[in-house]
């Protein structure tokens, strides 16, 4: 389903009326587009009725700027099939309806999409059915003298010569409408649906980091001789060392305890020898010679 038909893209500049170009009809008035062919269609985009109109020999053109936005669009006389006058009626509130202009055209895959004027200077019936007549002979000129180029049959050429000098519009408030058929028709080529744009992705170089080595060579450190922990001072209790001293001292006075025990101490060396000098003397014969004790001092040594 296209939803859009005679609407250019927002910001659009329609740009200057081409060469030769006539202006037929400059007016303000509200513009919709509707889907004819569904009923009760809700209008596919709107404009208000202070936007500008533009009826020329070749197309109506209608352009609205706003603070924020520029819209504009148009329609060529190439397209529309119907052109139709439904006046509006007494009634006010939801069942009130408006004059509209209908310019219903032959769209892509069986639709109708008609753009609708209606509002500001159209309000009045008879400003809707001038403004229709001018349009009428408009298309009808058009497709007479560019027969040839857009393909009209010279039988459909002569019916349009009529509708150049055929019947006026003339409705009232509240009527049935009129409706005319203008043959010749183009079908409305369906718009251009963009497609997004393709990006091709950014490709990164991937950054090259030198591998590492599988063997990673062992670093050696120069060996440094095994040093004594030198001892501070003797007060000190914490200083470092302590410990290795109090075990030197330890087996130091293990060994001398163990050499005393092995060798008596003197004085009770001294008591043996004097035990023994004693009773050598007392077997001594009286004869006035003299002892030799060296040998016995010497023994126990």
């Amino acid at each position: 389903m296209f939803h859009q038909h005679f609407l250019s893209p927002e910001g659009t500049d329609l740009g200057p009326l081409d060469g030769g170009e006539r202006v037929l009809w400059r007016g303000r008035c509200a513009v919709a587009e509707y889907a004819f062919d569904e009923a009760s269609s809700l209008p596919r985009w709107t404009l208000p009725e202070e936007t500008d109109v533009i009826v020329t020999d070749r197309r109506v053109r209608y352009v609205h700027d706003s603070e924020s936005t520029h819209s504009s669009g148009e329609l060529f006389w190439l397209w529309p099939q119907h052109l139709r006058v439904q006046p509006g009626n007494r009634e006010t509130g939801r069942n009130g309806t408006v004059t509209q202009i209908q310019l219903v055209c032959k769209g892509p895959e069986g639709t109708f999409p008609a753009l609708v004027f209606a509002g500001g200077e159209l309000s009045k019936i008879s400003a809707a059915d001038h403004l229709a007549n001018t349009m009428r002979q408009a298309i009808a000129r058009f497709r007479v003298e560019n027969a040839d180029l857009i393909g009209v049959p010279a039988v459909q050429a002569r019916m349009l010569s009529r509708l150049v000098i055929g019947p006026e519009f003339s409705n009232h408030l509240g009527g049935q409408g009129q409706t005319v058929t203008m043959l010749g028709e183009v079908p409305v080529p369906a718009p251009e649906v963009k497609e997004p744009a393709y990006t091709e992705p950014a490709y990164a170089e991937p950054a090259y980091a030198e591998p590492a080595p599988a063997y990673a060579e062992p670093v050696y450190q120069e060996y440094q001789d095994y040093q004594e922990p030198v001892s501070g001072p003797r007060d000190y209790s914490d200083r470092p060392g302590v410990e290795a001293d109090a075990l030197r001292a330890e087996e130091a006075l293990r060994a001398e305890l163990d050499s005393r025990q092995s060798e008596p101490d003197l004085a009770s060396r001294a008591a043996s020898l004097a035990a023994r000098v004693a009773n050598l003397v007392s077997q001594s014969p009286d004869d006035g010679q003299t002892t030799n004790l060296s040998s016995y001092l010497n023994r126990d040594r």
